[in-house]
């Protein structure tokens, strides 16, 4: 039996006859290269995503530390609400963004659909945050929101629009384009922690939130050890004693005082009533008051408990003392001193008003009658 031998060698691939079907041009087996490492454009966007996302982490930091300029100890006024409403909107960037610079790093489609959600996300918050109506919880959204829309439109919109650019360039669109071949198992591992990282944070930060607001919201102990007797002349007393330690004080130039139901009774049938009492100061050297009134409420019984910006900008300093009176001050073009009480037990019917001190030109009171 004779074995026929093989044809002679021809230039091109060489091919497994027994492998190939007849009719496959051999020119279909090559196919373009695809680049080993991304484009330096699509390199760039990968930082891009991660600075967006430590740019909003920064500035839902920022906000919350600007809320609480409008905490009064013991007074549930939504500041719990208000940082929680930052903190839904602006948090989604931080997972999405990750993920989407690591997908990135392979292209395809996955990349695409991350890249895209990331896009979409920043236009809904910048939505959201310049009509603070539509915030999750808007009743809560008052002071500040305008401040917090303007500082992450500063913060993240430069990096948007670099990022926007640079992802329409030929070679990102390509890199994007191509489907990759390695496998992606890691990645999505990756990509699992993650989401569950963020999951975790997120039931976490509600919990603590939600802790808080039953915490402020609760009128127990100890609220509602004090009866109303009195308590106007000891906000009266407690502003006249701060005004006394500020050497550049120049007195009153309004004074307002709002006698507000705390909406329950107490075990004894009692109603209960919170004080604000609000003077507005004279033309001052504000920063020689703002010194002194942090120094005095530093020291003896009370406890300062904050001392910083607004989110309008604004210095804002408070204090406590151990009776639930809680202290203020505002500076800004209507510097004021406020003194407010926890919530007190109505025990007469004529509770009685209190005259003014330093000499106010205005002088209003609402939620109580006054004879004179």
């Amino acid at each position: 039996m004779r074995i026929p031998l093989a044809p002679p060698h021809t230039e091109g691939p060489e091919l497994n006859p027994l492998l190939t079907p007849p009719e496959l041009d051999s020119a279909s087996l090559t196919r373009p290269g695809r680049p080993a490492r991304p484009p330096l454009g699509v390199l760039a966007i990968q930082a891009l995503l991660l600075a967006e996302a430590a740019a909003v982490t920064a500035v839902w930091l920022w906000s919350w530390r600007g809320v609480q300029a409008y905490a009064w100890p013991g007074v549930d006024n939504g500041l719990a609400e208000r940082g929680l409403a930052y903190l839904l909107v602006l948090a989604p960037s931080v997972p999405v963004n990750v993920l989407a610079a690591i997908w990135l790093g392979r292209g395809g489609r996955r990349a695409r659909l991350y890249l895209a959600a990331a896009g979409s996300l920043a236009l809904v918050q910048v939505v959201l945050l310049l009509t603070p109506s539509a915030m999750p919880v808007r009743q809560a959204m008052s002071d500040g929101a305008a401040q917090v829309a303007a500082v992450f439109l500063a913060a993240t919109a430069p990096i948007v629009f670099l990022g926007a650019v640079l992802a329409v360039t030929a070679k990102a669109r390509g890199w994007l384009g191509a489907e990759p071949d390695r496998p992606r198992g890691r990645i999505a591992g990756i990509e699992t922690a993650v989401w569950s990282l963020a999951l975790l944070l997120a039931v976490a930060a509600g919990a603590e939130v939600r802790q808080w607001a039953l915490a402020a919201a609760e009128p127990g102990d100890p609220r509602g050890l004090y009866t109303e007797d009195g308590t106007w002349e000891r906000l009266e007393a407690a502003v006249a004693e701060t005004a006394a330690a500020v050497p550049a004080s120049d007195g009153f130039a309004a004074r307002t005082v709002e006698v507000a139901s705390c909406g329950y009774r107490t075990p004894a049938g009692l109603e209960t009533f919170r004080y604000s009492l609000t003077y507005e100061l004279r033309a001052a050297d504000l920063p020689a008051y703002e010194a002194a009134v942090r120094a005095f409420w530093s020291d003896g019984d009370y406890a300062l408990t904050y001392d910083g910006a607004t989110l309008d900008g604004v210095r804002r300093i408070t204090a406590e003392r151990t009776d639930e009176i809680a202290l203020g001050y505002t500076g800004g073009d209507a510097p004021a001193l406020t003194a407010a009480s926890g919530c007190v037990e109505r025990v007469a019917p004529d509770p009685g008003c209190v005259p003014p001190q330093g000499e106010p030109a205005t002088d209003r009171v609402y939620g109580i009658a006054c004879r004179d």
